[in-house]
């Protein structure tokens, strides 16, 4: 399961990343590499079943927090 995830990634990096930094768009490079590289960390630890906590309840209290603005 592990070698599908990396290929996935792989593929994404080939045909997504590349092509901002061929166009020159280098800060959208950056942003993308590092949430590409995020999703990659978590799918790697899904892989190996690692249980991660739900973001539901920070959410659900930053979300209350800005309606109070």
């Amino acid at each position: 399961m592990i070698i599908l995830v990396i290929l996935f990634y792989i593929t994404i990096v080939f045909f997504d990343q590349i092509s901002l930094l061929k166009q020159g768009l280098k800060k959208d490079f950056y942003v993308s590499s590092a949430l590409c590289f995020i999703s990659f960390i978590i799918a790697v630890l899904i892989t190996f079943n690692i249980n991660l906590p739900s973001p539901a309840k920070p959410l659900e209290h930053l979300i209350k927090f800005i309606l109070k603005l």
